[in-house]
């Protein structure tokens, strides 16, 4: 349990950090904001990720497993289409436009029956949905857990 708080600790604090420097100055580029969050959590730079023409502005999905080191991707839903380092974006951004962006009202599969084991998954989402921000955590007890309420999202 000490692991799990430590952990979500570090990523607040990275978040912190992210948001204070996309505050304090002018991006260098259109991901920079993106880019720092994605070296501040150990993933690869979303920069380099590729997305379809006319794809909206990303999001940064962060998954960690048991305090383990945070796995990133980034997901862009458009209208000219879905794209990403995500390993399923239409899939994802499909569930995103169920809630319109509003990751808490996601419920997958609410009559999954999950073990009750305890294994905990930290999720995040950062970025932007329909000129929105979205800012998102939430820890779940048990991949099973996570799945059911967020379906394939944070499966990568």
């Amino acid at each position: 349990m000490r692991t799990v708080k430590i952990a979500s600790a570090v990523v607040v604090f990275a978040l912190a950090v992210v948001s204070h420097a996309a505050e304090s100055s002018v991006p260098d580029g259109p991901s920079s904001v993106s880019d720092d969050l994605a070296a501040a959590l150990g993933g690869s730079s979303p920069a380099s990720d590729t997305a379809a023409p006319g794809a909206g502005p990303p999001l940064t999905l962060t998954l960690s497993v048991a305090g383990g080191p945070a796995k990133s991707v980034v997901l862009r839903c458009g209208d000219a289409g879905d794209g990403g380092s995500h390993p399923d974006p239409a899939t994802a951004c499909g569930l995103l436009r169920q809630v319109d962006g509003d990751l808490p009202r996601l419920a997958y599969d609410i009559d999954m029956i999950c073990p009750p084991e305890y294994d905990p998954h930290t999720v995040g989402a950062f970025g932007t949905w329909a000129g929105r921000p979205v800012r998102f955590t939430r820890t779940y007890d048990n991949g099973c857990e996570m799945t059911a309420l967020t379906g394939p999202l944070f499966r990568f």
